[in-house]
């Protein structure tokens, strides 16, 4: 028999899981196609109409210093609605399957993802740093100038 959370749970899994991976495959294909254009990858902006002119690099992806300012600001609300999110989950499953079903399924998990994502962020970053330095990543080009790189990431 399925609860309300069993169905929110199967709802979440089985359709949401495809459609956060189709939203970040669009969003990956739109960044690369705006670097290549000589474009930040998060606003679209010209390089050219830029103020520094020079990109940062978010997730692998060469953004305007007003996005990477922007993406430092909201990084906080990001970590506080994950946790809130976390906090939500937990709850449910207390309420619903008792105290057994929080021990096989600990909170420590959520965090466990978080810094996993971190992880991947930095790598990603240190992938396209290795690509620039070896003149390997072609969204460089499209800078005109050679351009050169402003900070690693963006997280504190």
């Amino acid at each position: 028999m399925l609860t309300f959370w069993g169905v929110v749970t199967a709802f979440t899994v089985f359709g949401g899981i495809p459609m956060v991976s189709g939203l970040w495959l669009f969003e990956r294909w739109r960044s690369r196609r705006r670097n290549r254009g000589g474009e930040c990858a998060a606003c679209g902006t010209s390089w050219h109409s830029t103020p520094s002119g020079e990109p940062y690099l978010i997730h692998g992806r060469l953004v305007c210093q007003d996005c990477a300012e922007t993406a430092r600001r909201r990084m906080p609300w990001h970590f506080g609605i994950l946790g809130l999110a976390a906090a939500g989950a937990t709850a449910a499953i207390v309420s619903d399957a008792g105290l057994a079903m929080l021990i096989l399924l600990p909170a420590a998990s959520t965090v466990a993802m978080t810094l996993g994502a971190v992880q991947l962020m930095k790598l990603a970053n240190q992938k396209a740093l290795r690509r620039i330095a070896a003149g390997e990543f072609p969204d460089m080009g499209a800078l005109g100038s050679g351009g050169s790189i402003h900070g690693e990431e963006v997280l504190p």
